[in-house]
């Protein structure tokens, strides 16, 4: 079957963008709080005033490292902070900007996975931090991992097929995950099932167009048959 081509750069703003929420495992939802916003309505304001408050964060976080450079929590802390400062900068189309952040958040997160090898939600943070930083071979190999360690982590299969999808153009192997989503259904996370299915349904269809047009264009190739006498 032909690939399914994506706008790339596109694709990847827009996942990290509106389904953030749904692919972080562990990303802290207030690293930054924003107690004096800038006086605009203008959400790019907002956004620059965040990489701003990031970039304190950063720097704090980095000094305390310094003293104690195996401290897990400050360590989530930084690759934390820098992927946040990954999606900020996607917010605002500054596609080199993101890709550095997220590629930078890559070492700390690997340095928890030295001290918690298990820590699921951290290695699936480093995968999709990997896959927004166009390095998708660590990404697949991050989230293989995943899986095995947990085999009933729902969010490592949804974001595996994400990445299978987008990252790799794999739509059926995609689907394959996103179906082992909707059969462990986990109670807690409802809103993620949902959302899987309304996902298998457009790929779904998706593939259904796709094979339609491939079998029109196969018949409209086709020589006419004439039966010889």
């Amino acid at each position: 079957m032909q690939k399914i081509k994506k706008n790339q750069p596109l694709v990847k703003a827009i996942i990290l963008i509106i389904c953030g929420g749904l692919i972080l495992s562990s990303l802290a939802a207030a690293i930054i709080s924003l107690t004096d916003p800038p006086p605009s309505d203008d959400p790019r304001d907002i956004y620059r005033s965040q990489l701003t408050q990031l970039e304190t964060v950063i720097a704090q976080t980095e000094k305390s490292l310094a003293d104690d450079p195996e401290n897990v929590e400050l360590l989530k802390k930084l690759g934390d902070s820098y992927y946040t400062k990954g999606q900020l900068h996607a917010s605002l189309n500054e596609g080199a900007e993101s890709v550095e952040s997220f590629a930078k958040a890559l070492e700390p997160y690997g340095k928890v996975l030295e001290l918690e090898p298990d820590n699921v939600d951290v290695r699936v943070d480093r995968a999709v931090a990997a896959y927004a930083s166009n390095n998708n071979e660590v990404a697949q190999e991050e989230f293989e991992k995943a899986i095995t360690v947990d085999p009933a982590n729902a969010k490592a299969y949804f974001n595996y097929g994400v990445f299978l999808y987008f990252g790799l153009n794999e739509p059926e192997e995609a689907l394959a995950q996103w179906q082992k989503v909707v059969e462990l259904n986990p109670e807690a996370e409802q809103d993620l099932v949902e959302t899987t299915k309304t996902w298998i349904k457009a790929v779904e269809a998706e593939l259904a167009d796709r094979a339609a047009d491939d079998k029109e264009e196969t018949t409209a190739d086709s020589p006419d048959e004439t039966e010889t006498e």
